[in-house]
């Protein structure tokens, strides 16, 4: 697989100029699932709010066939964070379809749609109502979504982030 990227500009509410991408990285055929890390960038404020948020995630739901990485702030306007497949993790014969399903899901479904399930189930933050999901592979456009809420995640979370 060729490198692809994901970017999702503005999905939560209150902030117009917080986003994130998600980077594929290039991966060879039949090699165990690569992290997928996510840039999340935005203001000084809405970010330092983010990054406490986020730190939720790493504890999140325990029964999942993933997980996240401890965020880390680059910067006061960048944190990076990682999606790690452990699907097939301690996974044996009588795990079957359960364990399978997982694996494929994370391998057919974008890290940014459990990311914001995520954000707003977890982390109980306040996704925007219509979210936009820009797809990119060797610096090509492939596809443009617009999403809306109810689409990826319901119920909503109920804090917003806000830069004044």
């Amino acid at each position: 697989m060729d490198e692809l990227t994901i970017k999702v500009p503005a999905p939560f509410a209150g902030v117009s100029d917080l986003g994130f991408t998600a980077r594929y990285p290039t991966q060879e055929p039949y090699t165990p699932p690569a992290d997928v890390p996510l840039v999340i960038e935005g203001p000084p404020d809405p970010m330092r709010k983010l990054l406490e948020r986020l730190r939720m995630l790493r504890s999140g739901n325990a029964r999942s066939g993933y997980l996240w990485t401890d965020p880390v702030m680059l910067s006061d306007e960048v944190v990076v964070m990682a999606f790690r497949d452990r699907s097939l993790e301690g996974a044996t014969l009588a795990d079957g379809h359960v364990r399978a399903g997982e694996y494929i899901a994370n391998w057919v479904r974008p890290v940014v749609f459990p990311f914001l399930e995520d954000c707003a189930r977890v982390a109980g933050l306040r996704l925007a109502e219509l979210i936009e999901i820009r797809v990119q592979a060797s610096q090509r456009q492939i596809a443009e979504l617009h999403l809306r809420l109810e689409q990826i995640v319901q119920p909503n979370g109920q804090d917003v982030l806000w830069s004044p």
